[in-house]
């Protein structure tokens, strides 16, 4: 039993650390933007707020 729970955390272990590499890319690749702009990008939506 405890080698099943000992590869179960090392799983746990490796999909947390492969998600946040995804991140950490994703997050270097795609230009921050503010909320309008991000809304004015996308068909038939209209941002909530001053304008």
């Amino acid at each position: 039993m405890t080698d099943f729970l000992i590869a179960w955390l090392w799983y746990i272990v490796a999909f947390a650390l492969g998600a946040v590499v995804a991140w950490l890319i994703a997050r270097s690749m795609i230009e921050a933007t503010n909320e309008n702009e991000a809304f004015a990008d996308v068909p038939e939506t209209r941002a909530i707020g001053e304008r």
